[in-house]
């Protein structure tokens, strides 16, 4: 659905050049929910703006639903960006226009007729749960309410692909969430694609199941949000994880280790069903090893559970590698940490 290859985007200004994004590159499925997160200045926003061409890369592929956009006509780009809806931290409303005219507008744009506009806006103020809201003006709305009315305003035109840069950084947690329950919504019910913008991983758990990390231009890591959480592999990703799941030892817990002269660790990572299976058990019962939990955290992303376990085990190295043939067997991940 969407496909960047190798992009670079240098901007100058003042004769002094700047390098906001340096060989990006990513894929986007038809029926993700992808997101790019990253600290300030990462240039994942450059990075959005360059899939409905609001930025034009300085070398580099952009192609959007099997086309590149760079040997597309300024007609053709008019008619594939009708394809791709967008949402902003800001909201962006018109604030002398009223509900329904803010989410009209694109339609009005489009010289679409009154009955198929008043129709399409009728639906999506439903959709989006602001029907008893079409009179009224955006500084009448909470900020939830004028996201709300900035994505139905983006669905007016049924793209097939919606961008959000930090859609929710202005938002109270739990409005945060509500949004993030409506744009699953909009994923699930009209099939749209989503690309999301956002420096908060707690986003990217909640709602996505891609994701890119970002640092000064260049994507460091990505993958599927469960491997990326699983086991990070840059210290920026880490450091990112770390605010919603413990995936690393607490320095508590560290400092009693070096006192007990414990040097290393088996780290395991059980996903999904495994992560409520008595793989610990086996690995006393089964194998005769001498096993204590050091540390544990289990959390939830999405709807799919994530485990890490680390463990201390002592018995003999038989029985140990006869204990690894079965966590690979069971799919479990796991590794030898040093302390």
């Amino acid at each position: 659905m969407i496909i960047l290859e190798d992009i670079h985007k240098v901007y100058l200004r003042k004769n002094v050049e700047t390098t906001a994004l340096k060989g990006v590159s990513l894929q986007v499925d038809k029926g993700d929910i992808f997101g790019v997160i990253g600290y300030s200045g990462a240039g994942k926003s450059t990075l959005v703006r360059l899939v409905n061409y609001l930025e034009r890369p300085t070398s580099g592929k952009v192609i959007v639903d099997g086309q590149l956009l760079a040997d597309r006509s300024a007609h053709e780009l008019r008619q594939i960006k009708k394809d791709i809806g967008m949402i902003f931290q800001h909201f962006n409303l018109l604030e002398s226009k009223t509900i329904y005219q803010n989410v009209a507008m694109p339609l009005i744009l489009s010289k679409k007729g009154k009955k198929e506009t008043k129709e399409r806006v009728t639906e999506l103020l439903a959709f989006v749960g602001l029907s008893d809201k079409a009179n009224s003006y955006p500084n009448e709305l909470s900020g939830g309410q004028k996201q709300r009315v900035g994505i139905a305003r983006a669905l007016a035109s049924k793209p097939k692909i919606l961008l959000c840069d930090e859609a929710t950084s202005a938002l109270d947690p739990q409005t945060t969430q509500s949004i993030l329950d409506l744009l699953k919504k909009v994923n699930n019910e009209y099939g749209i694609t989503i690309m999301l913008i956002t420096h908060e991983m707690s986003v990217i758990q909640k709602v996505c199941n891609k994701v890119a990390v970002m640092e000064e231009g260049e994507i460091i890591e990505q993958g599927s949000v469960l491997d990326v959480f699983g086991h990070p592999k840059h210290a920026t990703s880490k450091n990112f994880v770390q605010t919603v799941v413990r995936t690393e030892i607490p320095e508590n817990i560290k400092r009693k280790l070096a006192v007990r002269e414990v040097t290393t660790l088996t780290k395991l990572e059980m996903v999904g069903d495994h992560a409520t299976e008595p793989v610990l058990q086996s690995l006393i019962n089964k194998f005769h090893l001498d096993v204590s939990v050091v540390f544990t955290n289990m959390t939830e992303i999405q709807d799919t559970t994530l485990a890490i376990w680390y463990l201390q085990i002592e018995g003999k190295e038989s029985d140990k590698r006869a204990a690894w043939q079965f966590l690979e067997e069971q799919n479990v991940r796991y590794e030898e940490v040093t302390v």
